[in-house]
């Protein structure tokens, strides 16, 4: 499945709710992220996943989770950095402030990975070369993964519309100064 197909199906979703209502909502109360993240989510795959074949439903389901992540860090005026690449073969799909802070304390940061395919399991541990603190390593994939050394998100079942308010939370008790800029568009 093409990122185009998934992107034009999420922002449909958004709009059908309406951007503005999800914004204030969380903007005035985080817990909200919950339930629009499991309300787009439930929209978006049912309608993606009738266009694919079953066994593409795995990497439909992380591109959706990723994309939706990254409206909802910036509607909610989370800090981060996407899509930094390491190496030729490693790249960060979210970091939590942002890379500088993760370099420098990586205590106060996290990275959040998508594992869209069993083979890309692999590279969870190559994430401990740049973030040490295991528990600071968040994977998010299409199904529980019995992974115990980092902190894991699953789309189905729905573990992952906790992650807003978990990286709130973190980024609180971390003491974050980082500067946000509100979304207005």
């Amino acid at each position: 499945m093409v990122g185009e197909k998934i992107k034009k199906e999420l922002y449909r979703a958004i709009r059908e709710i309406g951007k503005q209502k999800i914004q204030k909502d969380i903007t005035s109360s985080i817990q909200s992220s919950q339930k629009y993240i499991d309300l787009i989510m439930n929209k978006c795959i049912g309608r993606l996943v009738s266009f694919e074949l079953n066994s593409d439903h795995d990497r439909i389901t992380g591109t959706l989770g990723e994309a939706l992540l990254h409206f909802m860090l910036t509607i909610s005026t989370l800090p981060s950095e996407r899509k930094i690449r390491i190496n030729s073969e490693l790249v960060l799909d979210v970091v939590i402030p942002n890379l500088r802070i993760l370099k420098t304390n990586p205590s106060k940061s996290i990275i959040v990975q998508f594992i869209k395919e069993g083979k890309e399991l692999e590279k969870i541990s190559k994430l401990q070369f740049i973030q040490p603190n295991a528990e600071n390593i968040w994977v998010v994939f299409h199904k529980p993964l019995t992974v115990t050394k980092y902190k894991t998100y699953s789309i189905i079942p729905d573990s992952f519309s906790n992650i807003i308010v978990d990286i709130h939370n973190f980024l609180n008790q971390s003491g974050d100064k980082t500067l946000r800029f509100v979304y207005t568009k």
